[in-house]
């Protein structure tokens, strides 16, 4: 027998397999050759045919297993040569996935409607039996049966090919496309759980692409195109998690998507950063956190308002509405010293997250987000009639009419739109907080039926006087409000203590300060009266200031122009060395590229010979095979004519040590054992049988007729004895009960009398103890009261201790940075001095280098060599020569007689041209 390689061969010999009705047979046989490797060589083209029916198979048995491993496979051989060839098998493995869903779907519709045998009965008894035990209708459970299995094996296809595909650059764009389809399929079919191990799934394979990014095809995030890829299907897989209302994975979704932004290189389009904010808004509002919610909407009004052609004016017009009733809502928090802040503490590490989610540097305050709307000019784009809403809230003084001047735009603005209606509540807590603070600047004390008769707001936000009330207190616990509730009065004391350490940080309209802040502004009205009283008093002084701030300005401007030198140069500096290092990026980027490349190179040659390696195993494999074959076949043969002429089943290793004659003689001997065996159980069995039952029925048949006359004795005789003693003890029972009835009848007088005495006695007791209890109640209100005036004189005592050595140590400060001062002047003077004492070192220098230069070229000029042509006394002859070889030669040192003269000029020329310090000279 000998095996085929090409692919056009495994899939004739299936669809012969299928023809005969053995599609598992097929299947099977695909995936051996797909799992044994023989069409790693194989062409592409040719070979796509092949995975295909492989593919239909599959999904026509649901087989997931396997499909996944004859995917994994075809991947291997398709991912170098051929990745294109992958896309299309993928296609068709989804297309055809869900025609089997959607005919499913219509199977369903249709056995539901062939189950209502008659359309005049309301509902069949036995739907009604199904639907009050199980609670399902019958197109639940026709769904169950026929559609839950298809779209079972669909979303694990789905996982499947993702996790195929993952980390792998070749097919980066196909990974995309079946994620956005896996995120649609969880959303027309309303899967919920589904989507949320699909976001799960899709968030691992993205750390999965930072941890294994040194890997053979690893997916490379800093490509923009890359990156691009990843955004779009994460922010579709935002769009749908909002439309499926699954907060947490909407929040999960923007994290990912605000650590891909912070990695990617290209900015973000207009469109996609909107649609961020914009989701972030709904994340914050199902979170409930007024204050991110707002600064949410002021970044996303933000963008809007950036990118003004991409939007209309509807849109910022809608947004700038939320963005102002956002930030109104915001609730006025006030921090105190009696409170602390445990809960700030615990909640930093969340803000700090939801403050990087808006990309910004600080948290957001409500006195920022009140700054942003004014300077962004939001109020103009509003609608008119919510414009006065801010100057209510924020700008005007009015706590006696601030509700009734409100009510028209919370009943007929806000909650009339089902946008603004959600802000309702929270703009009228803090109505309510802007009408306790300005009511603390006018009065010490009101009665708590004053405030409920202001507090009141339309419907449907309402608020009853425990509500209210409820309100005051808990503000009043966290230190948002300075008061105290006297309930024996029902009046409300704010609190006007001078001391108070706590300072409003609210932007709302104030009347007049309260008294801890003009106590806390005693030091500096004091400042600024002595220093009003010193400029009347001492003129000089004042003049003298000026003129030392008058010379301060003249050296700073002496110095600005060196120091904007030094900073230019600086910045220079800085500038060339951030080019230096993105250069240096720019070389160790093409580095690292290089060498990604050369070792995808030899990596590719390695598994070119690894696959000519396994190519030439694979080809001794099939030939061994193929003799192993040849022998087994002829053995088989062998084997299967023994079994015809002499029955016995013999083994294939067994059959080289027997022959025909031994075999023969086996076949007889195994044939006559087994048949007398066999009589012998038979006759045995039968014989044992027999006798047995003729024993039993000769042994019962007297019996039976004298039994069952003693059975009806025996049972009549137990229902009479049984009837008597019924009545006998149903007899005697009442009789007992008739006599404790005539015994408690006479007893019925004194238990009235004695309820009585006991109900006067206990009342008396009562009053008692609510007088003790009353009394003991005042002396410990006034005992508390003691303690607490003792409490309160300690406090001050210790504050105008600590008042008193904070004075004293910013005295010695400030004393300290007199003389430093002082010591800083003369520094500079002494400095000064000296360089005017090198300015007139290096003037002198100067001066002495001229003379000096004066008085070399005077005696270079009196020096200077003349011809004797041109000497005085004509010309001169030259000197005789003699006709003696021996002539008088030069002197030892080489000159004439002119050269003396010269040479005793040269060191006082070269003794004046030598530099003297200053230090040196006379």
């Amino acid at each position: 027998m000998v095996y085929a390689t090409s692919p056009e061969i495994f899939l004739k010999r299936a669809e012969e397999l299928i023809k005969v009705g053995q599609t598992t047979t097929a299947l099977d046989s695909l995936y051996d050759v797909l799992t044994a490797k023989r069409l790693r060589n194989v062409n592409a083209g040719n070979a796509e045919p092949f995975i295909k029916k492989f593919v239909s198979l599959s999904v026509e048995q649901r087989k997931g297993k396997q499909l996944k491993d004859g995917l994994t496979q075809y991947r291997n051989i398709v991912q170098y040569n051929n990745p294109e060839s992958m896309d299309t098998v993928v296609t068709y493995m989804l297309d055809e996935i869900t025609q089997r869903v959607v005919g499913a779907q219509q199977s369903a519709e249709k056995a539901t409607v062939d189950d209502v045998e008659d359309l005049d009965e309301a509902e069949s008894p036995e739907a009604m039996i199904l639907s009050s035990v199980t609670g399902e209708q019958s197109k639940d459970r026709a769904d169950r049966a026929l559609v839950t299995p298809w779209l079972k094996f669909l979303w694990e296809a789905y996982r499947n090919l993702l996790d195929i595909l993952r980390n792998n650059v070749r097919f980066e764009a196909l990974y995309q496309r079946i994620s956005n389809q896996a995120i649609d399929f969880c959303k027309t079919y309303e899967r919920k759980t589904e989507f949320r191990r699909l976001c799960e799934l899709l968030r691992g394979h993205l750390q999965a692409i930072v941890k294994y990014s040194h890997q053979q095809n690893a997916i490379n995030l800093s490509n923009p195109e890359t990156m691009q890829l990843f955004l779009d299907t994460h922010f579709h897989q935002l769009n749908t998690a909002t439309e499926m209302e699954l907060w947490q994975e909407c929040y999960r979704s923007i994290e990912d998507i605000h650590h891909l932004i912070q990695q990617s290189k290209r900015p973000i389009k207009p469109q996609a950063m909107a649609n961020y904010f914009e989701k972030l808004t709904r994340v914050m509002y199902v979170a409930k956190n007024p204050l991110f919610l707002a600064a949410a909407w002021h970044r996303y009004y933000g963008y809007i308002f950036r990118y003004t052609s991409v939007f209309t004016e509807e849109q910022l017009q809608g947004v700038a509405n939320n963005v102002l009733l956002s930030t109104l809502a915001v609730p006025i928090i006030k921090p105190s010293s009696r409170v602390l802040s445990a809960a700030a503490k615990e909640n930093k590490h969340r803000t700090q997250r939801y403050t990087n989610l808006l990309f910004l540097t600080t948290a957001p305050t409500r006195v920022s987000l009140i700054n942003d709307l004014m300077s962004n000019d939001i109020l103009n784009r509003v609608r008119p009639e919510l414009r006065p809403l801010y100057d209510l809230v924020e700008e005007q003084f009015h706590p006696l009419s601030i509700c009734k001047k409100l009510s028209p735009i919370l009943s007929e603005q806000i909650a009339t739109n089902e946008n603004d209606s959600k802000y309702g509540t929270l703009l009228c807590n803090v109505v309510l907080t802007r009408l306790l603070q300005q009511l603390s600047q006018v009065y010490t004390s009101v009665q708590l039926d004053f405030i409920l008769r202001l507090a009141r707001f339309p419907e449907p936000y309402s608020m009853s006087p425990a509500q209210i009330e409820r309100f005051i207190m808990n503000g009043a616990r966290r230190g948002e409000f300075q008061l105290r509730v006297d309930y024996q009065s029902r009046s409300v004391v704010f609190d006007t203590d001078p001391f108070d350490s706590s300072q409003s940080l609210s932007s709302a309209a104030q009347l007049q300060a309260s008294p801890s802040d003009l106590m806390r502004s005693q030091l500096s009205s004091l400042s600024i009266c002595l220093s009003n009283a010193q400029r009347v008093a001492c003129p000089d002084y004042v003049a003298e200031k000026q003129a030392q701030k008058a010379t301060a300005i003249a050296k700073a401007l002496q110095n600005m122009q060196e120091e904007h030198h030094v900073a230019s140069a600086r910045k220079l500096v800085i500038e060339r060395r951030k080019e230096a290092i993105e250069n240096a990026i720019v070389r160790k980027e093409r580095a690292e590229e290089r060498e990604r490349t050369i070792r995808m190179q030899r990596e590719q040659e390695l598994e070119r010979q690894r696959m000519a390696e396994e190519k030439r195993q694979r080809e001794v494999d099939r030939l061994q095979k193929e003799r192993e074959d040849i022998q087994r076949i002829e053995a088989k043969k062998i084997a299967d004519s023994i079994k015809e002429k002499a029955g016995i089943e013999i083994d294939i290793k067994e059959l080289e040590e027997l022959d025909t004659t031994k075999l023969l003689e086996l076949q007889v001997q195994q044939i006559e054992k087994e048949k007398q065996d066999m009589q012998t159980r038979l006759k045995a069995q039968w014989r044992k049988t027999d006798h047995t039952e003729r024993a039993y029925r000769k042994y019962e048949q007297p019996l039976i007729a004298d039994d069952y006359e003693n059975q009806k004795k025996l049972d009549r005789k137990n229902h009479e004895d049984a009837r008597k003693a019924q009545l006998a003890q149903t007899r005697e029972k009442h009789e007992q009960d008739m006599e404790f009835k005539r015994r408690f009848m006479r007893m019925l007088g004194d238990f009235n009398a004695v309820r009585k005495d006991l109900d006067q006695g206990r009342s008396e007791a009562l009053s008692n103890d609510r007088r003790r209890i009353r009394e003991a109640l005042v002396k410990a209100k006034e005992e508390r009261i003691e303690e607490y005036r003792r409490l309160k004189a300690e406090r001050d005592e210790t504050e105008a201790r600590e008042r008193e050595e904070r004075e004293q140590r910013e005295a010695e400060e400030e004393r300290v940075r007199a003389a430093k001062a002082a010591e800083l002047a003369k520094h500079r003077e002494t400095m000064a001095a000296q360089r005017a004492r090198d300015e007139e070192l290096l003037k002198k220098r100067m001066e002495r280098e001229s003379e000096l230069e004066k008085e070399r070229e005077q005696r270079a000029s009196v020096g200077k060599y003349v011809p004797p042509s041109r000497r005085a006394g004509g010309v001169v002859s030259p000197p005789a020569r003699t006709g003696s070889a021996s002539a008088t030669p030069p002197s030892a040192s080489g000159t004439q007689s002119p050269r003396p003269a010269e040479s005793t000029l040269r060191p006082s020329a070269q003794s004046s041209n030598r530099y003297i310090p200053p230090s040196q000279r006379k």
